[in-house]
């Protein structure tokens, strides 16, 4: 059985006095590894030497650090690191391996593109009141940087903050989930193989009670931050003590908006595998959907056979498999129990609707419900599952109306064919990204961040990159 430690200052903790914690496969709840749970000693003692490498490595030319990245991406595309990284995905947290090895292969992809903003780190030079003065804006690292990463995506999240975080010149404690921190150590194995300096990239595991609090606590300059709305809330709580910047990626709500004159199919292949991928466990997910009376059947028609088609089971071996488990037992039951509340409030199962008990307590159905109404929390509320409450609307406002009406505010989708109804809706729309025609899928090169509860500041491309950048002004008098 693999046993894994922190990685703290380059190395791999050594200390058999820490507690042993069981990583489960969520499939079968079988014991696939162990990993020792930090103390908050342990945290401070990472964050200690993050602080100590930063003030050597914010000094290292930008071009230097990407190299030190460039090594890492060449290393983790080989087939024999990623693909052992992505079978740990799949143990951990049940996704089904060929979206495992995906998840691995193509975050070496997004770390490549986001090192090549190392010789992008652009100031100002703004002018000044006197002609013997000049005023320059230069743009400099944090520090220190408290980086907090889900479970549902623990390498590619990881990968989306960490590396930005290194080429703009911070260091970096990364705290995995519990339920996924195998990945997590095993990328940590490349930093270290990549040749890092000690202290600059450091990995802690264990409970939130433990680790998180003491990482939010600690004398760091910033926390980025996937996840739960709730838990994002109780970050930026614990953040403000000490003033300590936060972005936070959180929940989600994705309306779709299939309009009457949509290619039905397109949207019918987008919003399947728009709320299916990974089980339903994505925060951009399609949450739900607001279809147009007068093509309500047909739609809803088309959809139930596709939904109907998808091959669900146990993914450890089978890359066919296109819906695995959930992360939990205990998910499941709460999926199971918000889709019993939304009948018993008068929703129809047109699929699914149950846990697959004969795979194990952690599957649950492909589900699609209509005869929704917008006030069930099957609508209002994450879902975090493959279930789909599917409702109609007559006017193009009436569909913004519903599709606004939500406490979230990370994606939407459009379908439709009208020019007319694009600019409407992009614009009406009060989410921080709109899709048009297509599934959600965020681009390196684009900004992933969220309205309302859905978050504060983003990932990605040139906006993202800068999250982990600070303002000096400085006035050249002569």
């Amino acid at each position: 059985m693999e046993r894994c430690t922190a990685f703290i200052n380059g190395e791999f903790l050594k200390n058999e006095t820490n507690s042993w914690m069981d990583v489960v496969y969520p499939g079968t709840n079988e014991v696939v590894a162990q990993v020792q749970s930090c103390t908050a000693e342990d945290v401070d003692k990472a964050v200690e030497c993050a602080a100590k490498a930063f003030k050597k490595w914010k000094n290292t030319p930008a071009f230097q650090r990407e190299n030190y990245v460039k090594e890492f991406v060449a290393l983790l595309r080989l087939d024999e690191n990623y693909k052992t990284i992505g079978k740990f995905i799949n143990l951990e947290m049940g996704k089904p391996i060929s979206a495992a090895n995906s998840e691995a292969f193509y975050s070496a992809d997004l770390a490549e593109y986001q090192s090549q903003w190392a010789r992008r780190i652009e100031g100002e030079v703004i002018t000044s009141d006197s002609t013997t003065e000049r005023i320059l804006i230069e743009r400099e690292p944090l520090g220190v940087i408290g980086v907090i990463v889900p479970w549902n995506f623990p390498i590619y999240v990881l990968i989306r903050k960490v590396i930005p975080a290194l080429i703009a010149g911070n260091t970096v404690v990364i705290k995995p989930s519990i339920k996924s921190p195998i990945s997590a150590l095993k990328l940590a194995e490349l930093f270290q193989k990549a040749g890092f300096p000690e202290g600059v990239v450091n990995v802690v595991v264990g409970a939130d009670e433990i680790v998180g609090e003491a990482l939010t606590s600690a004398n760091i300059q910033m926390v980025t931050f996937t996840g739960s709305t709730k838990v994002g809330q109780q970050i930026m709580k614990k953040c403000a003590a000490n003033m300590i910047r936060v972005s936070l990626e959180l929940g989600g709500k994705a309306p779709a908006i299939v309009m009457e004159d949509a290619d039905i199919d397109l949207a019918v292949s987008a919003i399947k595998g728009g709320r299916l991928s990974n089980s339903g466990q994505v925060c951009s997910n399609t949450e739900r959907v607001y279809v147009h009376e007068s093509i309500k059947e047909e739609f809803v028609s088309k959809l139930l056979a596709a939904f109907e088609e998808v091959k669900v089971g146990d993914g450890r071996t089978n890359p066919d498999i296109e819906v695995g488990c959930l992360v939990s037992s205990a998910d499941a039951a709460r999926v199971d129990k918000m889709v019993k509340e939304a009948v018993g409030e008068g929703a129809e199962i047109l699929c699914g609707g149950r846990i697959l008990s004969e795979l194990g307590d952690s599957f649950y159905a492909p589900t699609i419900l209509v005869n929704c109404h917008q006030k069930m929390n099957v609508v209002q509320q994450e879902v975090f599952g493959p279930v789909l409450p599917i409702l109609s609307f007559s006017t193009i406002d009436e569909a913004v109306e519903l599709a606004n009406d939500s406490e979230y505010g990370l994606t939407s989708n459009i379908y439709t064919t009208s020019y007319k109804s694009v600019m409407k809706l992009t614009k009406e729309l009060n989410f921080g990204e709109v899709y048009v025609n297509r599934q959600q899928g965020e681009a390196y090169q684009g900004y992933h961040a969220g309205w309302k509860k859905s978050g504060i500041g983003g990932d990605d491309g040139k906006h993202g990159f800068e999250e982990f950048l600070q303002y000096k002004t400085v006035y050249l008098s002569f």
